[in-house]
């Protein structure tokens, strides 16, 4: 049986405060976690269409991390799986890597190689789009639930979860 490929994908521009809570997530995760079997962990940052790369050659599992503007209170985390990713994308378009994100998926199923089994998105509602490379104070206050949220939805995809020894 052929190993699934399992994306962790943070998306999102650094340099806009909360906007980038989906790359500072997956850093963090990184530098703490072992995974196995191993997936792959990519900072998206604004890559927009040339995701499309990324995934061409077909993925099974893809996690995104994002900002998730869905009119609730800041700091509120949020999953969406599959079609709800999809319709989340199209009617939230705030910036260019959304858009372009959303036109990626589109572009999957038409080249054929749509994500195969699970699609999850895990987002916090953002405070602040300020220009700034930190988060906002309330929203890196949730940074660890965020994380938390993240690494179950992993576990649901079958990926075991180690801490990385301090070296």
């Amino acid at each position: 049986m052929p190993r699934l490929r399992t994306i962790l994908m943070g998306i999102g521009n650094i340099l806009m405060q909360d906007e980038g809570v989906g790359v500072h997530t997956i850093r963090a995760i990184e530098k703490r976690y072992a995974f196995n079997p191993s997936i792959e962990i990519i900072d998206a940052g604004t890559l927009g269409l040339e995701i499309l790369y990324i995934l061409q050659d077909g993925v099974d599992n893809l996690l995104v991390v994002d900002a998730v503007m869905g009119g609730k209170p800041p700091g509120t985390i949020y999953i969406f799986k599959n079609e709800e990713v999809k319709k989340y994308y199209l009617k939230h378009k705030l910036s260019a890597h959304e858009v372009g994100f959303s036109e990626v998926l589109a572009l999957l199923e038409v080249i054929g190689k749509p994500v195969r089994q699970n699609l999850v998105l895990v987002g916090i509602e953002p405070i602040s789009f300020e220009v700034s490379l930190e988060l906002h104070e309330k929203t890196a206050s949730k940074l660890e639930d965020l994380i938390k949220v993240v690494l179950e939805e992993l576990r649901n995809l079958g990926v075991e979860i180690s801490e990385k020894i301090p070296s």
